[in-house]
Parts: C-alpha cells; sequence; structure tokens
C-alpha cells in the first residue's frame, strides 16, 4: 500500500484540520496522482525535542511492526522542510471522543459501544498474543469509520521482551502517562515491586466503556490524589442510567463540572440518563475490566466471548451509524481555504530537494 502514496508533499492538497496532536497537526488531504483522501499528520520537528523525537519514531516503528484490521496503520512517511509527515488511511468520523462532541453529547448508544468494543478488543487481543501492551486504551485513542473502529496512540506501546527474554511484569510508568491517568489501572499508578501485566490494558477498557457510554472523561471532575486513592479502594465509575444515577443535586454539579456546562444543560443530561437503561451483560461486562485484582479481570480473548457481544451478530456499525443519522461528508466539497493559501505560501519556499523518506 505505502507505494500507492509518494513523498512529495505538494502531491497532497492539504483540505481540512482534523485535530491537534502533541507536537503536530492532523489534516485530512487528498492524494492528487490518484485522488485518495488520507489523513496526514504533520509532526513539527523544528519545535520537538530529542527525546520527543524518539518518541515519534518508536510509536510509527511500533505501527511498522504490527499488522491487524483494528489497529492503526500507516503508508508511508517523508520528511518536508521541518516537518515529518505520516500518511495513514482517513478514519471518516475521527476519534471516539470527537464522535462524543459531534454527535453524542451524553455517551453512544450500547450496541455502538458493543461493535467498537469488539473491535478494539481485536486488536488487543492481537498485541497481548505478540507480547506487547497497548497502556493508552481511551476514547481519543479509538478511531471510527463507517466499517470499523481501530486503536491507535502507540506512543506508549511497549514490549514484555527484554534482553533476548520475556519479563513476567512492567514497573515504568508509560513516558506519557499524565495524559492518560484517569484511564490507568490501579496498579500502574501504586508503583509498586508487583509491577503492572497487559490485564491494565483491560481495566483501561472497562473506564473507557464508561467514558463513551457518559460521554464524560472519567474522574474529570476529580482532583488526581482522590482518583488515586478512590481507584486503590476498588471504586471506579459506573455506567449512568436509571440503575445507577442518583436523582440528587450533588449529581447535576458533578455533570456540570465535568462538562464544562451551567446547571441547567447538567439536569437536562441528569435527566437523560435517569430515561435510560443498560443492559445486564454491559454493567457486568465493565465490573469484570475493572476489577481491582489483574488476576480477576478477564483476557482480552475471553472477553471476546462475553454475552454482552451477542447484540453485534445481526449489526454492523455501518447500520448504527446510519440509523443514528451520523452521515458522510462528500470529502471533495470540503476545503479551508486558509489552508490552501498557506500551503501556496509554504511551496514559494520549497525546493526539489527537501522531499525524502524517513526510514527505520
Amino acid at each position: 500500500m505505502s507505494t500507492m502514496f509518494g513523498w512529495n508533499i505538494r502531491d497532497y492538497d492539504i483540505k481540512l484540520e482534523l485535530a491537534k496532536c502533541s507536537n503536530g497537526t492532523v489534516y485530512m488531504a487528498k492524494y492528487l496522482p490518484n485522488d485518495h483522501h488520507v489523513a496526514l499528520k504533520k509532526y513539527h520537528l523544528e519545535r520537538t525535542t530529542k527525546a520527543e523525537a524518539e518518541n515519534i519514531r518508536d510509536e510509527v516503528l511500533a505501527m511498522r511492526h504490527f499488522s491487524h484490521p483494528n489497529l492503526h496503520k500507516f503508508y508511508t512517511t517523508f520528511v518536508t522542510e521541518f516537518d515529518l509527515c505520516v500518511i495513514s488511511p482517513l478514519m471518516c468520523f475521527g476519534s471516539c471522543r470527537d464522535t462524543i462532541r459531534n454527535c453524542f453529547l451524553t455517551g453512544f448508544p450500547e450496541i455502538l459501544i458493543a461493535l467498537i468494543m469488539r473491535d478494539v478488543l481485536s486488536g488487543l487481543e492481537y498485541l497481548h498474543r505478540r507480547g506487547y501492551i497497548h497502556r493508552s486504551v481511551r476514547a481519543s485513542h479509538i478511531l471510527l469509520n463507517q466499517t470499523k473502529a481501530v486503536l491507535t496512540g502507540f506512543r506508549d506501546c511497549t514490549s514484555f521482551m527484554s534482553h533476548g527474554g520475556r519479563v513476567t511484569a512492567l514497573h515504568q510508568l508509560p513516558p506519557h502517562s499524565i495524559r492518560s491517568l484517569n484511564w490507568l489501572a490501579p496498579e500502574v499508578l501504586e508503583q509498586n515491586l508487583i509491577g503492572y501485566t497487559e490485564k491494565s490494558d483491560i481495566y483501561m477498557i472497562g473506564i473507557t466503556c464508561c467514558e463513551l457510554a457518559n460521554g464524560v472523561e472519567p474522574f474529570a471532575d476529580s482532583q488526581p490524589t482522590f482518583m488515586f486513592t478512590e481507584k486503590i479502594r476498588g471504586n471506579v465509575p459506573t455506567l449512568l442510567d436509571r440503575s445507577t444515577c442518583p436523582a440528587v443535586d450533588e449529581m447535576i454539579e458533578i455533570i456540570a463540572t465535568a462538562n464544562k456546562t451551567d446547571s441547567t444543560i447538567a439536569a437536562e443530561t441528569q435527566q437523560i440518563y435517569l430515561q435510560r437503561m443498560f443492559s445486564d451483560e454491559f454493567h457486568q461486562f465493565t465490573e469484570i475490566c475493572m476489577e481491582k485484582k489483574p488476576s480477576n479481570r478477564w483476557s482480552a480473548l475471553k472477553l471476546l466471548s462475553h454475552s454482552f457481544f451477542k447484540q453485534c451478530r445481526h449489526n454492523s456499525i455501518l447500520d448504527v451509524t446510519q440509523r443514528f443519522g451520523m452521515q458522510l461528508s462528500d470529502y471533495d466539497q470540503l476545503r479551508d481555504e486558509s489552508l490552501q493559501l498557506n500551503k501556496e505560501l509554504n511551496e514559494l519556499n520549497l525546493n526539489g530537494n527537501t522531499n525524502w523518506q524517513w526510514e527505520f
């Protein structure tokens, strides 16, 4: 597939800014030689430290080693001027966090979560079987299109292989853990001699289920010390429906703080929570994932057999997204004219010798 995409930035018609990422920006672009729309991630190398550049290299290397339909991949990489460009498949709905903000402010319907989690667990099972641990599962690292979900965000992904052998546990916090604290398992946060295993990814699956179902980042209203204490005690977020959501003013305050909204909108949100009911299977699934003791959590492979996924048999992401009105845009009609102007100005400063492939 990489041979389909060249290394000349002039061949990419950059049309829209999709998201900001650490040290860079993600754009939607059209590769002119074959009219294929792609995601173009630009890392701004002049603003990147040596350590950050090594992290970017490690992330791209990890993506290169994996081959699974539910793990995000890249087509090619190249450097132009002071930017590293990574060309990847375009996931039309963006991340699950984007989709929550754009379409489902109070959380996804259960069937869509089941379909997404089935895909994510398939990707995780592949990683775990190969001796890797992701360490950064959350809604912003799950990308969605009309047919599948893929796991991305491999910057903290690492292997259990060390010095020619496999270690039984890891002990260091992930390098970028400050952004994932609310999702991290208690054994990762504890930093004790026992360490942690791939079961910490399963805990993050449970937290992410709550994030997708509730439309709220877990522990968004809490101080880190409170979050840490709660996890050590075994207290975790819950799926908010009429069986779990208390009809009290404190709940409205929590919703308002987490979503940064006023109390009126928070009260309306609470009413939505009180009018819905998630299945017993969904509640049980998340509880298994968030068991405080890692050995009590199921493996990714075993979780794929959970009865929560029975509802996926006669549904697809395409069916569900269409049912809830998630329409695809005509990519050819989308354009931010200011980006085109910037591209034309930049091309005045480009010479033919500034593009090369970033080899590993």
